[in-house]
């Protein structure tokens, strides 16, 4: 049985360091805002963890995923900067990405609770999500 992305991709490693982006509702302006962080992405016995490297937010990103063919499906946990517009809170979800036959870019889309800034209660929020191939060193890229 085949996966519906019909593709003969076999990643077994994912070395180096990465560009990770994600996009999400903005609570100041009309449309979306970004979220970046540098991560590594180590293979574990039952899958692939992605630690954010450290940075000027002191802002944290982690998840937990396993590939299938071309397809990652997993989930994350990120505890926002303690002194930015989410004041340290953690946010978690599960996200599906798509890894490009190159094996040097993955995109998909995420999904997570969050809260509304009316006070309104928690709401289900989702969006785009990127990682890219940045180099394989720490030294390759520049701080966030």
């Amino acid at each position: 049985m085949r996966l519906v992305t019909q593709s003969d991709l076999n990643v077994t490693e994912l070395p180096g360091i990465w560009h990770c982006r994600y996009w999400f509702p903005s609570n100041t302006h009309d449309g979306e805002d970004v979220s970046e962080y540098y991560v590594r992405i180590d293979q574990t016995a039952d899958g692939f963890t992605l630690h954010s490297l450290p940075n000027r937010l002191k802002a944290y990103l982690q998840a937990h995923f396993t590939v299938e063919s071309n397809l990652a499906t997993g989930m994350w946990l990120e505890n926002t900067s303690p002194t930015g517009e989410f004041g340290g809170m953690i946010y978690s979800g599960v996200f599906q990405l798509i890894i490009a036959e190159d094996a040097k870019s993955l995109h998909g889309r995420w999904v997570g609770i969050g809260r509304e800034t009316d006070g309104s209660g928690a709401h289900i929020y989702e969006g785009r999500w990127e990682i890219d191939y940045a180099g394989a060193a720490e030294a390759d890229v520049p701080a966030l």
